[in-house]
Order: C-alpha cells, then structure tokens, then sequence
C-alpha cells in the first residue's frame, strides 16, 4: 500500500501532459545544471593552480611538482624527503636541479646558499642548470604586499651561482600566459639553460629574466620574452 507521502510526491508520468512553457522550462533547468557544474570545475581548477601560493612548506613541494607537470608540462620529480625536485627532458633525462622553499619574507641569499649546498651534495657542477622557487612575502594579505620584486643583491648572487630564482607568483602568472596562448614554459626552460637571475613575470604577463648588470651599471640587465598587450 502507498503512503500518504508518496500519494503526495508528483508522479513522473504527468509530464506527459504539458502545460504552458513546462517543456522550455525543464530544458533550461537542465542548461543552468550543466552550467553551473562547468563553472564549479573552472573555479575548482583555478584554485587548484594557486595552491603554489598558499599552501605550508610541508606541502609545497607536492603542488610545485603538480603544478609544473600539469599546468606547465613541465616533467618534475622529487628527489629526497622535504625541498629538492629535478626537472626532466622528454628522454626522462634528470636535466635541471631544483628546490622549493616558503618564505615569510623575500628571497634572501640564504636560500641561494642552501641550494648551492644540494648541488654539491648531488655531485653536480656549478654550470648544471639550478631552479630555486620561492614562495616569497607568504605573510602578505593583499596582492601589493606579495607581489615584491627580488632584491638586485640576491639576482647578482643568483647569477654568480648560476641558480635561476623564480616566485610562485611567477609561476602562476606565467601559467596566465599560457592561457592566453603565449609561450610559458619555453621562457622559463630557456632562462634555465642559460644562466641564473630572476626570472620574473609581471602582472601584464611579461617574462624577463633579471641577469648579470651591464657594463658600468651595478643594475641588473633584463632580457626576455614580452607578451603583447592587450
């Protein structure tokens, strides 16, 4: 025997028989339904691609590798327990060293220091191609304070150590870039192979890389890839 509740509940087979805009109404529920789930998942993937700039360190290195891999199509595996990561060639060949640190504050020569350290540890000369990320300013609350450049002390460290220092921020613009159909990861794979430097990317999704100073400058040159303005 049927309840009184299901006695109640609307019986499927009554849309059979239509009445005014029924027909156009369910149709267009369905089109907002599959709307919104394709919004939800755009919206899911856009903070999935930012965790690089909030996660702790502890979890930074596994978004890092994430992150290059899928959004970049960048190869990378960890190497070790906690920072270290290599970058691969489509061989599977270990090709660039690299680590990831957290940073309440700037980029500091520390950080350069330390990945020196892991470069010798892995036997490596100091011209093999070296990939310091930093998620630096991770205290700041608004974008201004986050978005500080590296001080030009640091870049002239980094070009003597031949190590290329980019900011999460950097990376995640540079994935921008992509997006808008600019080279992203050619920039950055060049900036790799060629020297150390900041490789940074700007809020109009400019790439440069912040080398070695100029012949009676104690500023550091800059040299990249501009995108187009829009």
């Amino acid at each position: 025997m049927r309840t009184v509740a299901q006695m109640e509940e609307y019986p499927a087979y009554l849309d059979a028989i239509e009445i005014g805009d029924e027909r156009a109404a369910r149709q267009r529920i369905q089109q907002l339904q599959a709307e919104l789930t394709s919004l939800a998942k755009a919206l899911d993937d856009a903070r999935r691609i930012k965790k690089i700039l909030y996660v702790p360190e502890s979890r930074l290195r596994e978004e890092l590798i994430t992150f290059l891999s899928e959004d970049l199509h960048i190869k990378a595996w960890p190497e070790g327990e906690h920072h270290v990561f290599w970058l691969q060639d489509d061989t599977g060949e270990s090709w660039c060293l690299g680590e990831v640190r957290s940073s309440e504050e700037n980029v500091t020569k520390e950080h350069l220091a330390h990945l020196m350290v892991e470069r010798m540890r892995a036997g490596k000369p100091e011209t093999t191609p070296t990939f310091l990320v930093v998620n630096s300013m991770r205290s700041g609350s608004t974008m201004e304070e986050r978005d500080q450049p590296v001080p030009d002390d640091v870049i002239r460290r980094a070009v003597e150590d031949h190590i290329v220092v980019v900011r999460t921020l950097d990376l995640v613009r540079l994935e921008r870039r992509a997006s808008n159909g600019l080279p992203s990861a050619e920039p950055l794979v060049d900036a790799l192979r060629r020297s150390g430097g900041w490789f940074e990317v700007d809020p109009s999704f400019n790439a440069t890389l912040h080398g070695p100073a100029a012949p009676g400058s104690s500023a550091p040159q800059a040299t990249g890839v501009t995108a187009p303005q829009a």
